[in-house]
């Protein structure tokens, strides 16, 4: 089920759906989620719940930052200690437009310092 959550999510709002479930449950849970839909309610298994969270944690993380390609790769040649004349020289840019990236990225990314821009990086999966 692993990576599946924005599927599910996508087939509840789609279909307005009162459950879902594995096919590898149990009769015993089987049974609960049937009563359970039957008299009005919702079930979901546990495994389905935490791939739900899973996949809103990963959509929020991505939304936070809106962060593009390019800033994605200063950032990758930040935490590998390049200074700006190095990067530039690295991706065929300009210094200028170096600084302008940095700038917009540590305003995205609400960082100040590049320790902080490198500890969000590793937390976000950056790099």
């Amino acid at each position: 089920m692993s990576g599946q959550g924005d599927l599910v999510n996508e087939m509840i709002n789609d279909a307005d759906i009162s459950g879902y479930v594995l096919k590898n449950i149990g009769k015993q849970e089987l049974v609960t989620a049937l009563e359970k839909i039957a008299n009005g309610g919702i079930y979901f298994s546990e495994e389905v719940i935490d791939e739900l969270q899973r996949a809103s944690n990963r959509r929020k993380q991505k939304e936070e930052a809106h962060l593009t390609g390019r800033e994605v790769e200063i950032i990758q040649l930040i935490e590998k200690e390049y200074n700006n004349k190095q990067i530039a020289e690295t991706l065929y840019i300009s210094e200028r437009t170096v600084e302008t990236h940095r700038k917009n990225i540590f305003r995205k990314t609400n960082t100040n310092s590049v320790i902080g821009l490198v500890k969000y990086a590793y937390e976000h999966k950056l790099i």
